[in-house]
């Protein structure tokens, strides 16, 4: 007598199988997530600690000043301490970031003679909009972040601050911003036309350890030293901070160590309990 035919699964069996597939996959997608998460927050460390060297030599360079979150040299008198262009020309173009300085100074710029938006120049300027999200090119700068800006900017005007079109859109390569307690544009610092207020030397920071330099943000390159940016609790839509790695966010101190912080209520919390610095660094009293 011949063998007896195989018979196929019944409808019963299949829906058992495809349930523990689900279950495995339910069971595996977290996992998987949070190594993909980690990954991005390993790259992103990375990326600090590089702007760290180039935040060191850059001081060693110019007098142990430190890199301005922004500069205007507008103005003769308040020109930062090492300049970027070889010509200077009137407009935004006397304009920019720390992000611009070090992507210059370093000659980070692979795209020479490329020019954006309202004359954006690459050779000088770091990637913006254009670049990012036009272009669809360049997610490797170590000037940005190497996860994603998890949302837009509340009540955005649809550009990265200060100014600029640098891509703070959701899904696009996220900020390092700057603390903006090392303003050192007249036009929009908090001090006056002339004053050197907005350029301080790496002696001068009483608490380096403790003192704040970039922390992830979705707004742009640069965050303000007041406490709205910082703000969980009260007006709503005011906090700039990204914290893009499951509630925590990354930050740069001026010793040259990258701390993580979980989310805060606001900027009173993060200075009095945690310790971490944006305000008032060169004084004596925490």
């Amino acid at each position: 007598m011949g063998a007896r035919a195989r018979r196929g699964m019944t409808l019963t069996e299949l829906l058992v199988v495809m349930g523990g597939i689900a279950v495995l996959m339910a069971l595996l997608f977290p996992a998987l997530a949070g190594v993909r998460r980690s990954a991005f927050m390993a790259n992103s460390m990375s990326n600090l600690r590089q702007v760290a060297a180039w935040m060191r030599m850059y001081s060693s360079d110019n007098r142990e000043f430190i890199v301005p979150s922004q500069f205007n040299y507008a103005y003769e008198d308040d020109r930062y301490k090492g300049k970027v262009r070889s010509e200077v020309t009137i407009g935004e173009a006397h304009k920019g970031t720390w992000a611009d300085i070090l992507w210059t100074v370093n000659e980070v710029g692979v795209l020479p003679g490329m020019v954006g938006p309202a004359g954006h120049d690459y050779r000088f300027d770091s990637p913006d909009k254009t670049v990012y999200k036009e272009m669809g090119t360049y997610h490797a700068n170590v000037l940005r972040s190497a996860a994603s800006n998890s949302k837009d900017l509340a009540g955005g005007d649809g550009l990265a601050k200060p100014f600029g079109t640098g891509a703070h859109e959701r899904g696009l390569p996220g900020f390092f911003a700057a603390n903006n307690f090392f303003n050192a544009d007249p036009d929009s610092g908090p001090f006056a036309q002339g004053s050197q207020q907005g350029f301080w030397t790496t002696g001068q920071i009483k608490a380096p350890d403790r003192s704040m330099y970039l922390v992830d943000s979705f707004a742009g390159e640069v965050i303000e030293d007041k406490p709205e940016p910082y703000q969980r609790v009260g007006a709503p839509g005011t906090l700039e901070v990204d914290f893009r790695y499951s509630a925590v966010c990354l930050m740069l101190f001026l010793d040259g160590h990258v701390g993580q912080e979980g989310m805060w209520k606001d900027l009173a919390e993060l200075q009095t309990n945690r310790k971490v610095r944006v305000t008032n660094l060169t004084s004596n009293v925490p």
